[in-house]
């Protein structure tokens, strides 16, 4: 097995409320290359949510800002903040052609834009009642990157009497308990579509906010638009056919101890300055993924 040479100690990284559960450090990928963009639809409804926000109107504030992208045929939601990062870089690499390697982030990417999470790496795809996932891995395992599909909507709701305006939309109170978690919604009844952030979907209306009732995780809307622009896929194909099952468990794995996953080693430098590898590096810390199961 290739062996990573740690040679600096790197920063291990704990949350709070709504700011993503403690985890151990587990940084981005070097970048996506993901090769070339497909347009596949056109939005009727473009969404923006604020992933776990201390302020909802402070995106630096957010773990992520994500976007929901709502067509004709297709549903897209994605990380906002890395779809932009993406488009940067690109940027970028036509400008620098020589350049030996490329930024691995570029532009606002929220208060741990050097912390990887796989809500943010992933790229959600709904249409026919089938939902595909590409989720993208953390530095050094990329060999990992994966695509698995689902049936949608995956929740069974229980529709409440309570209501609240969210951006101007009344909103109706939703519950359910999905794969080990209660989950509260807020869905606009003036919006007839039946999606939501994240894998959240199935409610006659949009859903504005959803949060789990432990307050560990939140969506919240803090944008609509009603222009009309294209739905862009990347070049998945480097990407494995995989489930939902083993997807789930490598990325808990991870998130609890992405050194050991990484295979990280301790290193030295000898006196005639040859690095000597050491003792491996493993750090856990427990981890509360939103799907508990």
């Amino acid at each position: 097995m290739k062996r990573n040479i740690l040679l600096l100690a790197l920063a291990v990284c704990s949350c709070t409320l709504f700011a993503q559960p403690k985890k151990a450090h587990c940084p981005i990928p070097n970048h996506r290359d993901v090769g070339k963009t497909t347009i596949i639809d056109t939005t009727r409804i473009r969404v923006w949510y604020a992933f776990n926000a201390d302020n909802v109107k402070d995106e630096n504030t957010y773990i992520d800002q994500g976007r929901l992208d709502i067509g004709k045929r297709v549903t897209k939601y994605c990380s906002d903040f890395l779809t932009r990062s993406d488009s940067l870089i690109a940027v970028w690499k036509k400008k620098n052609p020589n350049a030996g390697g490329a930024p691995r982030f570029l532009g606002n990417g929220g208060k741990n834009k050097e912390e990887w999470s796989e809500y943010q790496y992933s790229d959600i795809f709904i249409s026919k009642g089938q939902m595909t996932v590409y989720a993208t891995m953390p530095m050094g395992l990329g060999k990992y990157n994966s695509y698995y599909t689902e049936p949608y909507p995956l929740q069974q709701w229980k529709m409440g009497t309570e209501t609240q305006t969210i951006l101007g939309h009344k909103c109706q109170k939703a519950t359910c308990r999905w794969r080990g978690r209660d989950f509260v919604a807020w869905f606009a009844t003036d919006i007839p579509v039946k999606a939501g952030p994240w894998k959240f979907g199935g409610l006659p209306g949009l859903i504005l906010k959803v949060q789990d009732t432990k307050g560990i995780y939140c969506f919240e809307v803090v944008q609509l638009s009603s222009k009309p622009v294209p739905i862009m896929k990347h070049d998945f194909k480097a990407y494995s056919a995989s489930t939902r099952e083993k997807v789930w468990k490598w990325q808990k794995q991870f998130n609890e101890n992405w050194w050991k996953a990484s295979d990280y080693h301790k290193a030295s430098i000898d006196g005639a300055g040859h690095v000597v590898i050491g003792e491996a590096v493993s750090i856990h810390t427990p981890y509360e993924p939103l799907e508990l199961e």
